[in-house]
């Protein structure tokens, strides 16, 4: 009995383990992935690709050094790939004007022409009449449809890929052509198909004797006929040449032992429009040129912006104009990027100024952004740096547009500034002469003011052996920043919690009272 008791017991430890396991982890599930629903870093779903800005090479007014520009230019890149609004390319889709992967262009499917309609509509025709056949109705409706189709074959066979189609129409019409008792007709046009096919025979166990004896006939009567050769020449070399749909060579090319009767001639070559002509066999050697043209097709020109007409701007600042925004937008498309960031580092008497200016090539408006001071000796970089690439997220929405040739790339305003004040016109004093006015009296010398010792500067020089770049996009500095509820601790200690209490109250719920033994056992203590 107590053994059955104590297996009992077992089984329901078991049970409980297993699901407080269970309870655990589905506790962790729910509870560790709350950070990233609230404004975690990472997305549940995959977040998709943002807009690529491509960053041009910034220029330099004044005595600007080349390390100095080159450190904003390469923190403001870090800044943006850090963030989540942008997505910068590399420097050298920028130097190569060329993007990483190829740019898949879309192929528009080019609409039909008049003679692929016409010929289509003669398919329809063809197939219509062969039925009519099939069903022993009306010769002389079908025979409408079959001139119909070989027509419309014959008007637009420049654009004719299989001959066969004229040729099983020739067929039809001769064996129609029989059973309205016209041997003539259909001899007629067996002829026409042993012409453009001269392997062309009949199914001896469907077709009937008069159509047999009219087809033998015909070829005979071809046979005694002198034939011809045709040389057909191109100023395009490689094109493809076709006699009656049989690729002869390329051109300049020659077709030999043609029969007499009409045989059609095609020249054709990629990127170039359909050519053909008709010639006539007569026993004479003939030659015809084909003039062919190639195809104007303005999707298939491709135009390349080089790299080093794109970065002249940032020297000029001409980003106003109707031929940058062209360019640019060019640019933009030949790399697979929505922007392009140029920026201008300055020098004043206190500071360096980055003037940063923004083009968007699905609009193509160039948008100036606030200039952002720092100190001479780059003490600030992250922070301001920081500020600059907020006004690139926040120039995304809201642009300034340039509307003239900004103030840092004017060197004649620059030059004029200051001496335009001083050079002013006077009038002469004419009053003054006739009524002078009286002295005034002499003012006593100003008191010296007293010396005070300089006020030592709070924010210290950056050591010239010191790393600049120390500290950027720092893991430690963002997490001080988080709020609470975005930190990992909370929600573990919170987890384990109820975790815990959890299992407490599943154990509480499921264990069984101490069996009865039905011994007690006293101690007496002396």
């Amino acid at each position: 009995m107590s053994r059955s008791r104590a297996i009992v017991q077992k089984d329901v430890a078991l049970r409980c383990v297993a699901q407080v396991l269970l309870l655990t982890f589905s506790t962790a599930s729910l509870l560790m992935p709350l950070p990233q629903r609230w404004g975690g870093s990472q997305a549940w779903a995959q977040e998709p690709e943002k807009p690529a800005i491509g960053i041009v090479p910034f220029a330099r007014k004044g005595e600007v050094g080349v390390l100095a520009a080159a450190r904003i230019e390469e923190y403001l890149r870090q800044m943006l790939s850090a963030g989540d609004a942008l997505r910068p390319l590399p420097a050298k889709v920028i130097d190569s004007g060329k993007p990483l992967t190829p740019i898949v262009k879309e192929v528009k499917e080019k609409p039909q022409t008049p003679a692929q309609k016409a010929l289509e509509r003669a398919d329809t025709l063809s197939v219509t009449a062969r039925t009519m056949v099939e069903d022993n109705e009306d010769p002389a409706d079908t025979m409408k449809l079959l001139k119909a189709a070989a027509q419309r074959y014959e008007d637009n066979f420049v654009e004719l890929v299989d001959f066969t189609k004229l040729v099983d129409v020739y067929a039809q019409a001769a064996a129609v052509s029989l059973k309205l008792n016209d041997a003539k007709g259909a001899r007629e046009w067996l002829e026409k198909a042993v012409v453009l096919q001269p392997t062309f025979v009949v199914d001896t166990r469907k077709a009937s004797k008069p159509l047999q004896q009219a087809l033998t006939a015909a070829r005979q009567g071809l046979a005694d006929k002198e034939g011809a050769n045709l040389s057909v020449d191109c100023p395009l070399a490689g094109a493809d040449v076709f006699v009656d749909g049989v690729k002869v060579g390329n051109c300049p090319s020659q077709a030999k032992d043609l029969l007499q009767g009409t045989h059609y001639v095609q020249v054709r070559k990629v990127g170039a429009l359909p050519w053909g002509q008709v010639f006539v066999a007569k026993g004479k050697d003939g030659a015809v040129s084909a003039n062919i043209k190639l195809e104007e097709d303005p999707s298939s020109i491709g135009l390349t912006v080089p790299p080093e007409d794109i970065k002249a701007f940032a020297g000029s600042g001409n980003f106003h104009e109707k031929v940058f925004k062209n360019m640019a937008s060019m640019f933009s498309k030949q790399i697979g990027a929505q922007y392009l960031l140029y920026g201008v580092v300055s020098k004043s008497a206190r500071s360096l100024e980055l003037h940063l200016f923004l083009f968007q090539a699905k609009t193509k408006r160039s948008c100036a952004l606030d200039k952002v001071d720092y100190q001479p000796t780059l003490g600030d970089l992250q922070m301001k740096t920081l500020d600059a690439e907020g006004r690139v997220r926040a120039a995304l929405t809201t642009c300034k547009e340039v509307e003239d040739l900004p103030a840092v790339f004017d060197a004649s305003r620059e030059a004029t500034a200051e001496p335009a004040a001083a050079v002013v016109p006077v009038a002469p004093p004419v009053q003054e002469e006739e009524a002078p006015l009286p002295k005034a009296k002499p003012t006593p010398a100003p008191k010296p003011e007293p010396k005070v010792a300089p006020v030592p500067e709070v924010e210290t020089a950056l050591d010239a052996n010191a790393d600049p770049y120390a500290g950027l996009l720092h893991d430690e500095d963002e997490t001080q920043k988080k709020p609470w509820y975005k930190k990992w601790w909370p929600w573990t200690i919170g987890g384990v919690v109820v975790v815990g209490a959890a299992a407490g109250i599943i154990y509480a719920a499921t264990r069984q009272p101490a069996p009865a033994t039905g011994f007690t056992a006293v101690g007496i203590i002396p």
